[in-house]
C-alpha cells in the first residue's frame, strides 16, 4: 500500500523488521518512538515501512554479534526464530521434520508444492567429479548445469520458485554421478538417499536415510545468515538462481559457516580426550565448535530435534556417550550448550561419513532456504544491497 508519504507496512511484517513481538511494537506507539493508523476493512494496523527501516538500522538484536552493519532492513518469511524455536514459514520445525520427505520439508520452505521437471541436464555419463574434493563438487556440478540451461539466467520468481527443488536435485545427482548405482540413478525421488550416495553412503541403509533426511530438514533455512546474505547481494543484481547459488557456496566455505561442523567432527573421535581438544580450543579460539549459538542461550531446538533422531538409530548408544560426556565438560567450562554443529558431526559418525561431508550436507540443505531468499530478492528493489560510508 503506497501513498503520497509513503510506503505502509502490516504490524505483523514491521514487527518481523524490527525483529521484536507484536507487543513490543504497541509499546513504541504508545512510547511515540512509531506511529501507526487504522483504515477501514483493514485488520491489522498500518505502519510507514520508511520509519520502521530507520529504526531497524539504528538498533541492534539483542545478544547478537558486534559489530552488525547497519544495512537497511530486510524482511524474509522463509524462515524466523522466535522464543527459542526454529518456524519455516510458519511452521514448526518439529512439525516439517514429520512430514514423509524432505521434498515435502522442501516445498514448505519454497513456498510450493509442484516441482517441475528441470530441462538442460547434463549427460552425468561423461561426468566424473571424483578428483575434486568432495566439498568442491556441489559448487562446480551447479555451474555445469547453468552451462547447459541456456535459461540459466531467467528470474522470474515463480519460475525459479518451481525450478529451484529440480535444480538441486540434479546437482546432487552429478555431484554424485559416478558412484550413483543404476536403482538410485532411476529413482525420480528421494533426494536424501541421493545426497547419502554422493556421500559415499549407502542409500539402501534406512536408518541412515532416515537420520540424514532428519538433519537435511533441520539446515533448510535460518534466516539471514551469511551465505543467505551473498546470494541475496547477487539476487539484488538479477543474476541468475544458479550464480546466486554459487555465491552462497563461496560464504558456506568459511569455517565459521557451512564448514562448522568439520571442526566439530574431530570433538567426537573414538579414542580421543575430548579434554585435550576443548581445552586446545578454548586456548586459540576462545570457544569450543559446535557449542553456543546467540539465537538460543537455552538450547539449539535443531540439535535436539537431530540428535532426538540420532538416538532412536541401532547401535548409537557409544556415540551418544562420548556427546553426552563431551556436553557435559563444555557445559562446565563454559555454560555453551550443544548447537546444530554438534548434533551434524554426530550423524557423520555415527554413517560412517568424513569430517567434510558436513560442509556437503549443509550445501545440499541450505540449497533450499538459499533459493527461497533468491526469489523473495527478486520481488525487491534491484541492487538495493549497498554499504554507505558513513564518513561521507
Amino acid at each position: 500500500m503506497t501513498t503520497a508519504r509513503g510506503t505502509w507496512i502490516t504490524t505483523t511484517e514491521a514487527a518481523q523488521r524490527l525483529g521484536v513481538k507484536r507487543a513490543t511494537l504497541y509499546a513504541y506507539v504508545s512510547r511515540g518512538l512509531l506511529r501507526s493508523e487504522r483504515r477501514s476493512g483493514q485488520q491489522e494496523s498500518l505502519f510507514d515501512r520508511a520509519q520502521i527501516d530507520a529504526m531497524a538500522s539504528a538498533t541492534r538484536p539483542p545478544g547478537g554479534p558486534r559489530p552488525v552493519l547497519r544495512f537497511r532492513s530486510i524482511a524474509t518469511a522463509v524462515s524466523r526464530q522466535a522464543e527459542g524455536e526454529l518456524f519455516y514459514r510458519g511452521r514448526a520445525l518439529s512439525d516439517v521434520v514429520a512430514l514423509r520427505s524432505l521434498e515435502e520439508a522442501a516445498a514448505v520452505v519454497l513456498g510450493t508444492t509442484s516441482p517441475r521437471a528441470f530441462p538442460g541436464v547434463p549427460d552425468t555419463a561423461d561426468v566424473d567429479l571424483r578428483s575434486l574434493p568432495l566439498e568442491r563438487r556441489m559448487p562446480v556440478a551447479v555451474q555445469l548445469l547453468a552451462a547447459a540451461d541456456p535459461f540459466a539466467s531467467d528470474t522470474d520468481p515463480e519460475r525459479v520458485r518451481h525450478a529451484a527443488l529440480p535444480t538441486i536435485r540434479a546437482a546432487v545427482a552429478l555431484a554424485g554421478a559416478s558412484s550413483l548405482p543404476p536403482s538410485a540413478r532411476a529413482r525420480p525421488g528421494d533426494l536424501t538417499a541421493l545426497t547419502l550416495t554422493a556421500l559415499g553412503g549407502d542409500p539402501t541403509a534406512r536408518g541412515d536415510v532416515a537420520v540424514l533426511r532428519v538433519l537435511l530438514v533441520a539446515l533448510l533455512d535460518h534466516g539471514l545468515t551469511a551465505s543467505t546474505v551473498a546470494a541475496r547481494v547477487a539476487a539484488s543484481t538479477r543474476a541468475g538462481l544458479h550464480d546466486c547459488l554459487s555465491a552462497a557456496y563461496a560464504a558456506m566455505a568459511g569455517p565459521l559457516h557451512g564448514a562448522a561442523p568439520v571442526a566439530a567432527h574431530a570433538l567426537l573421535t573414538e579414542g580421543v580426550d575430548p579434554a585435550v581438544l576443548v581445552a586446545r580450543s578454548l586456548r586459540e579460539r576462545g570457544v569450543v565448535a559446535g557449542f553456543g549459538h546467540f539465537l538460543y542461550p537455552e538450547g539449539d531446538p535443531r540439535a535436539d530435534v537431530v540428535l532426538e533422531a540420532l538416538w532412536r538409530r541401532r547401535g548409537t548408544s557409544p556415540l551418544r556417550r562420548r556427546v553426552d560426556a563431551l556436553a557435559a565438560l563444555v557445559a562446565q567450562r563454559t555454560g555453551a550448550l550443544p548447537n546444530i554443529d554438534l548434533a551434524s558431526a554426530a550423524v557423520l559418525h555415527a554413517l560412517g561419513l568424513p569430517a567434510e561431508s558436513g560442509e556437503v550436507v549443509f550445501q545440499v540443505a541450505r540449497s533450499v532456504g538459499v533459493a527461497a531468499h533468491v526469489v523473495e530478492e527478486y520481488a525487491e528493489e534491484p541492487l538495493r544491497w549497498r554499504g554507505r560510508d558513513p564518513q561521507g
